[in-house]
């Protein structure tokens, strides 16, 4: 490893480390900051000081953050948060920064679906955005297991009459669409 890279690891760590700071404006100066300095490693830190209620202007840099960023490698990061309950806070916002950031979701539909179906009415909206929002592409497989999960829960579920439940049928007939389009 250079000492260029060493300098890069240690400012990203410093950074992630005035993330825990009981100083909002120190937790503002660092989100700035990773914005131009920051790597994947900051991504689930930074997702940890939003859940925990963020001041306003951290808790703003922060979905401005993760709504923009243009890394390949975050979807993996964001889909993993949207199923892990740490972050079950922030699952709204986590969705909106699916469609928001422009980046490649369609491995993780499995994660968008179950957090349609686990989260709030908002929560099913934003997916059906989202699916609405995907450019179709699908394969088989990454089509297979939301399929299954939705119905699963529409079947467990198939008394209830809510907008919630309303959306989630009409993200599984968008899904089949797709499948039936293979």
């Amino acid at each position: 490893m250079s000492k260029k890279e060493t300098a890069k690891d240690k400012k990203v760590k410093d950074l992630i480390s005035d993330l825990e700071s009981k100083d909002s404006a120190t937790q503002l100066k660092a989100v700035k900051a990773l914005k131009i300095h920051g790597n994947d490693d900051a991504v689930e830190p930074l997702l940890l000081l939003l859940s925990r209620s963020a001041e306003g202007n951290v808790r703003s840099e922060i979905i401005d953050l993760i709504n923009t960023t243009k890394s390949s490698t975050v979807p993996a990061v964001i889909a993993n948060a949207l199923i892990d309950k740490r972050f079950a806070s922030i699952r709204h916002d986590l969705l909106i920064s699916v469609w928001s950031s422009g980046l490649d979701y369609r491995p993780y539909l499995k994660e968008i679906i179950i957090a349609g179906t686990e989260g709030e009415m908002m929560d099913a909206l934003e997916c059906i955005t989202i699916v609405e929002n995907l450019d179709g592409g699908f394969s088989e497989d990454q089509l297979f297991d939301p399929i299954i999960v939705l119905k699963e829960y529409i079947v467990a579920h198939k008394d209830e009459d809510s907008p919630k439940m309303n959306m989630l049928k009409e993200v599984l007939v968008l899904l089949q669409q797709f499948n039936n389009q293979l």
